[in-house]
Parts: C-alpha cells; sequence; structure tokens
C-alpha cells in the first residue's frame, strides 16, 4: 500500500483548494484553460478583423461617392463656362496654342526683334 504523504513529508494540496488559489488540479484541465484561452483570442482577433473590413468597405464607397460627386461637379462647371461640348471647345483651344507657339518658334529671331523695336518706337511717338 502506498501512502499519500510525499518524500518531503508533506500530504499534496487538496484539488479544491488548488482551484480555489487559481492552479488547475489536473494537467488535462491547465491545457483545456489554455486552449480555451486561445479559441477566445482567436475569435476576438477574426472579430476585429471583420470589423477593419467593414470600415474599410465603407471608406472605399465613401472615396468612390466623393469622386463621382467631384467629377460631376467638374463636368457642370465645364458646361456652364463652355457652354456645350466644353471638352471639344478645350481641346480645341489647346491645339490652337500649340500651333501658334510651333508658329512663333519657326519665324527668325531677328524679325520678331525688328518688328518689336518698330512697335516700341510708334508707341513712343504717341
Amino acid at each position: 500500500m502506498q501512502s499519500s504523504i510525499n518524500r518531503d513529508g508533506f500530504l499534496p494540496p487538496d484539488p479544491d483548494e488548488l482551484v480555489e488559489e487559481g492552479e488547475p488540479p489536473f494537467a488535462d484541465a491547465a491545457a483545456e484553460s489554455a486552449r480555451e484561452k486561445a479559441d477566445q483570442s482567436l475569435h476576438h482577433l477574426q472579430r476585429e478583423l471583420r470589423l477593419l473590413q467593414a470600415r474599410i468597405g465603407l471608406l472605399r464607397d465613401d472615396a468612390e461617392a466623393a469622386l463621382k460627386a467631384k467629377a460631376t461637379s467638374v463636368d457642370a462647371n465645364a458646361h456652364v463656362q463652355l457652354g456645350d461640348y466644353p471638352w471639344l471647345k478645350l481641346a480645341i483651344a489647346t491645339g490652337a496654342a500649340f500651333v501658334a507657339a510651333r508658329a512663333i518658334r519657326s519665324l527668325p529671331v531677328g524679325a520678331l526683334l525688328a518688328g518689336f523695336a518698330g512697335h516700341v518706337s510708334q508707341t513712343k511717338r504717341w
């Protein structure tokens, strides 16, 4: 028959006392507690992830709505300022400026300066 006194001469602690002190009475209970904590942590992280995904979705929708509203506003302002077909008129104006700049570049610089000097002398006489 085996004695319940350990080699140090003490009785082993009562399992109910261990539970009261916060220590699990059995090794299986400690593993289950750690597993429960891990499961709770996993569920908490999954919930946080779903919340973050929902927030990102809301931000994406808000950004898309803001961009659409801005595009609509720009288009409306262009129609108010330039009338019908504002983008065509803007393209024609840009093309005309490009052609004029090319034409001015192709002129000799001396002729431009002479014309400018003649214009300056004409304005001084008045």
